[in-house]
């Protein structure tokens, strides 16, 4: 998600922005867990809290590929489907 270059490695630049991206994560994050048990309310801790960041961005990211006229709806095929959603759980 970071690796703006593709290297398959992240520099110094990609990593500021992957922590730049966190620290606003645990903002959101901290707004939430009211009694700072490092969980909210619902039991879920940071580091889920950030796996479904990155699997709503990536699920978006797929959305905005297919969604040509901006207008919040697609149409895919079952194999479009499921192609893209083996391809989220590499």
């Amino acid at each position: 998600m970071f690796d703006r270059d593709g290297s398959g490695t992240i520099n110094f630049e990609e990593f500021v922005s992957l922590w730049r991206y966190l620290a606003a994560w645990r903002e959101l994050f901290d707004r939430f867990d009211e009694d700072r048990s490092g969980r909210q309310s619902t039991g879920m801790s940071f580091d889920l809290f950030v796996q479904a960041c990155i699997s709503l961005k990536r699920m978006t990211d797929v959305f905005k590929r297919y969604d040509e006229d901006r207008d919040g709806y697609i149409t895919l095929s079952f194999e479009e489907a499921l192609t893209e959603i083996l391809l989220l759980q590499e």
